[in-house]
């Protein structure tokens, strides 16, 4: 069965505010796996082998960010379809 598209129910204009509403997001969602992924490989180095679980968080929350990217992709094709 097909996932119905939301997104042809919501207006041009509530498109585009989803669409910076969602770009802010994953902004601030890579800034966030940035620092971690910064502060698992600075603990590494630091404290030894063991913080590099520490690395897991991160890359346990891509797949996260994925989604919101592929969400990001479907609303911007949706604002495309109604432009044209």
């Amino acid at each position: 069965m097909m996932k119905e598209n939301h997104y042809s129910k919501m207006t041009l204009h509530e498109l585009i505010a989803q669409a910076k509403t969602v770009k802010t997001m994953i902004s601030i969602f890579a800034g966030i796996l940035l620092v971690l992924v910064f502060a698992a490989i600075f603990l590494s180095f630091r404290q030894g082998f063991y913080a590099v679980s520490i690395l897991f968080i991160p890359v346990a929350l891509f797949p996260i960010f994925f989604g919101m990217l592929n969400n990001l992709n479907n609303i911007q094709k949706e604002i495309k379809s109604r432009e044209s």
